[in-house]
């Protein structure tokens, strides 16, 4: 099954964005001036972005103010940001919570999570966006069945 079929599957009933076309994501790579990791390319070509429970969004759009594209350019032009880090990451989503989830370029087999209030630190969270979204879920499953 590709990831894209198996994030369906995990999040049933939750909002994917329509597919991206091979222009969004050529504009996109231009606007960042790097080509898309194609893990994270062949989701967007899936679907533009898709949002977990809470409306978290666990998988960005490509473009508009909450889209990876500005939230990735905003961080690499702000000084607040460890520069060093977020010049070499492509970040791709959140839980909702604080930690954004990304790709970086000397570990591009791996998703890491960072936090603003981590500075320059951040964790290898997984392989593929796909497991981050599985490791997140039981626990809106839990909130859920608790309420």
């Amino acid at each position: 099954m590709e990831q894209a079929d198996e994030v369906r599957a995990l999040f049933v009933g939750q909002h994917f964005g329509a597919p991206s076309t091979e222009a969004d994501i050529r504009r996109a790579e231009a606007l960042l001036g790097e080509p898309l990791p194609p893990v994270i390319r062949e989701l967007y070509l899936a679907f533009d972005g898709f949002l977990g429970p809470t409306d978290a969004g666990f998988f960005w759009p490509l473009f508009g103010a909450e889209g990876l594209v500005e939230k990735n350019r905003f961080l690499r032009s702000n000084d607040l940001f460890p520069q060093k880090l977020v010049s070499q990451c492509l970040l791709f989503g959140d839980n909702g919570c604080g930690p954004q989830w990304g790709i970086k370029r000397d570990r591009p087999g791996k998703v890491i999570q960072w936090d603003a209030e981590w500075g320059k630190d951040f964790e290898v969270v997984g392989d593929r966006p796909l497991d981050v979204s599985k490791s997140e879920k039981p626990l809106y499953d839990a909130t859920d069945e608790e309420a």
